[in-house]
């Protein structure tokens, strides 16, 4: 077995590393607070307002 097929043998390899490497920010998401939805078909719709904001906006962003 490969040690990239090992999920196990994949963590020592990362931990072995010793650095820290900066993760991407997504920049253009609208704020948005905790919400609670008492359907998954209100969740869907909520899901789908946020997503045509964001195309609004003009997407996502990725930066460093």
């Amino acid at each position: 077995m490969k040690r990239t097929d090992d999920y196990r043998a994949k963590l020592e390899l990362w931990a072995g590393e010793g650095r820290v490497l900066p993760m991407p920010r997504a920049e253009g998401i609208p704020s948005f607070e905790c919400k609670r939805f008492t359907s998954g078909a209100e969740m869907n719709v909520w899901k789908k307002e946020l997503l045509a904001e964001i195309a609004r906006r003009g997407g996502v962003r990725w930066t460093n």
